[in-house]
This record gives structure tokens, sequence and C-alpha cells, in this order.
């Protein structure tokens, strides 16, 4: 007799619902367990529907094959900023259905989100990797990603920007996700990474640590990646452009009061935000129940007066952690190509081209940026996402 609880996952696997089993616990801390079953129909949908509606433009992507399994990683990591506290975090694995041999590995990076759950490990929820799924673990790759501390299930506060805990939450996710690969007999190649905008950074910063460590990855690409958040952030303080995005001020607002918590710089994100925001702020970036509408558009009426002088900025005790947060200058190894959009309203065409610009300067060649066209900061995403493909599908 097949037990219930068999009976029960194979009905959810036919029917492509999402299923939670129970956890797997393997070594070193790690668990698992199964929250669901896409298959190639639905896979399919989201390229030519819900992805085109997400970037506001249409594209054109090469169709999902085959049904992908989801699982929800939760893994052991610490927070280096912290002397290495032990914390827990949570990602995504995502394994094509039925294939065979050994299957290369995509490292995916997410963008800058708004819900807790607008991560990896809760895919209903986060459209960019519903698009990362059906354009590669839908056509044989196994896909992976992080859910950065402070989101997901993570009981932290937001790290947002901050740079070792990303590379800390990453490295250890794909650690994790290679212990859970293992126990599901899943073989695997070639290692990439891809990442969008926040996760454009991120993927710079994982690649930075992962080559320190020895670790082989075959090839890099991101799309609209803010690789110096120092010339991003003073971009928008002093030379603001018409087309620049009305959530702009956001980003303040989350790496102010990321900033104090994982640098213990208390009183940091009241320096920067202004009193009539403070508060709006720090329900906005605690995940608290707030009025979105009511954060204001104006950079001018949540950063402070001070901070839109050049040098007031740079020496502040805020502008000198933004000035260490990087993730292009060393000497790259990998080869990495840098989607940015010319009419991108977050990052601009000077900041997308960086890392290629620095490492020419250096004689290496190995960064390339590549123009997406007159894109917006999704739609740069979305044209990048099946040209990342097709040059993996290349190596």
């Amino acid at each position: 007799m097949v037990p219930v609880v068999r009976v029960l996952v194979l009905l959810a696997l036919s029917w492509g619902t999402a299923f939670a089993a129970d956890p797997v616990r393997i070594p070193s801390g790690v668990q698992y367990e199964m929250i669901g079953r896409w298959d190639a129909d639905k896979l399919n949908h989201i390229l030519t529907v819900d992805t085109p509606a997400f970037a506001g433009i249409p594209v054109t992507y090469t169709p999902a094959q085959n049904a992908v399994r989801l699982y929800r990683v939760t893994y052991p990591s610490v927070i280096p900023e912290h002397g290495n506290r032990p914390t827990m975090a949570t990602g995504l694995v995502a394994v094509p259905e039925d294939a065979r041999g050994s299957l290369p590995i995509v490292s995916y990076q997410h963008g800058t989100v708004y819900g807790k759950r607008q991560v990896p490990s809760f895919p209903e929820e986060s459209p960019e990797t519903q698009l990362m799924l059906a354009q590669f673990a839908g056509q044989g790759y196994v896909l992976i990603g992080a859910d950065y501390f402070g989101l997901g299930l993570s009981e932290e506060p937001e790290g947002y920007m901050v740079k070792a805990s990303h590379q800390q939450a990453t490295t250890d996710m794909l650690t994790a996700a290679r212990a859970v690969l293992a126990d599901l007999k899943v073989a695997t190649t070639d290692l990439y990474l891809a990442g969008w905008s926040q996760g454009g950074f991120v993927t710079l910063a994982m690649l930075e640590k992962l080559e320190a460590s020895g670790v082989t990855v075959k090839a890099t690409a991101t799309a609209s990646t803010p690789a110096d958040v120092f010339v991003a952030l003073s971009g928008f303080l002093d030379y603001p452009r018409k087309n620049d995005a009305t959530w702009v001020p956001t980003l303040f607002i989350l790496s102010a009061f990321s900033f104090e918590n994982y640098y213990g710089v208390p009183g940091l994100a009241r320096s920067v935000l202004t009193d009539e925001t403070y508060d709006l702020a720090k329900r906005a970036y605690e995940r608290l129940p707030f009025d979105a509408n009511a954060v204001p558009t104006d950079l001018r009426k949540v950063v402070k007066p001070a901070y839109f002088d050049p040098r007031y900025f740079a020496d502040s005790a805020y502008g000198r952690l933004v000035a260490q947060t990087q993730s292009y200058r060393w000497v790259v190894k990998t080869p990495v190509r840098t989607f940015y959009g010319e009419t991108d309203e977050a990052i601009r065409t000077e900041l997308g081209q960086l890392p290629m610009t620095y490492q020419r300067a250096l004689g290496n060649d190995r960064v390339e940026a590549v123009s997406a066209g007159p894109t917006s900061h999704r739609g740069t995403f979305a044209k990048a996402a099946p040209r990342w493909k097709a040059w993996f599908d290349g190596r």
C-alpha cells in the first residue's frame, strides 16, 4: 500500500501546484523542503505573459522545455560585521525535472525588494525569480538563489548593500545548495553567476569572494549594476536627472538603517533622514505596516539638506561607509558581462559601464559592458536575461 503522504506528493506534482513536504535535514545544519513543481506550461506563461507585463516591454525568450521542482533551503551562516555571529538564512534550489547527466548551475542574486518574501525562496512573490526559473531552470540549468540576511525567513534586520554579509549569504548558500543537490543525487558541472540591480552588485561581490577562495566560475553576467554605491547615491544627490526613479529615496532609507545595524553606528539613520520622514522610513525598513504612498518621491524631503553638499556627504559617517561599498576594484579573472540600459531610471549608462572601464584601465579585457538599448530598469533585466543564457550556453 502506498503511504498517504506519498500519494499527496504525487498528486501535487501531477497538478503542478505548490506543495510543502516535510523538511529533509542533512549534515552541517542544512535542511530543505519541496515547495512546488512548476510545469513547462506555467514557465512559458511566465515568459510570454507575466514577464512582459512586469517589464513593460515585449521580449522574445527561448521556451521552457521541462518542469522544475522547487526547494526552499534553510542553512547556517555568519554575519561578518558582527564578529561572525551565527545566523540562519534561506534560499531556493530549483532542479529541472527528469534531467539526465550533469547539469550546470546558475546562482542568481535578486534585486531590491520591498516585501520580506519577494525573494527566491518564495518564487510566487518574486517576478524576477520567475523569469530566471523559466529561462534557465526550465531549460536544463539548476537555479539557486540566496534571500540575503533579513529577507525570506531570516530573523535578522535587513542588510541592504552590506557587502561582506551579502558575500557570506551567497557563498554559504552555494555550499548549502551543493549539499542539497548531492542529497537529491543531482550531479552538476559548471557554475555561472547572474544578478540584476542590487543583485548585480551582490553578484560581483560574490564573484570577488569566490575568486579569492579559488572557486572557479565559468562566467558572470549582470544587469543594471550599481557596482559603486557612492557613485550611484552621489549622482542622485548632486546631479539628479529628470528620469530618476521615484523610488530613489528608498535606497537611502534601506542603506542608512542597514549600515546603522550592521556596522554598529547608533543614530546613523536619524543623522541622514529628515525628522519628518524618519518614523515612516523606520517602519518601511522594518517591514512593519506603513503607507507606501506616504514615502516622498522628492529626495530632498527624505534626506537632510546637508547631504546635498558633496563634501559633507563624503566626510560624513554615512558617506564614508557608502564609499567602501563597491564590488569591482579587484583584478577580475572570470569573463564578465555587465548589461546596462541607456534610459535606465536608476543606473546611469556610465555607472553600468564602470566595472569594464576600471578593468580596462588596468589592461584587463575580461569585463565587457553591453548595452541593452534604450531600456528602463526592469526592461534592462528582461532584455538581458535571454542574452545571459545564450552566452552561458555557448561557453
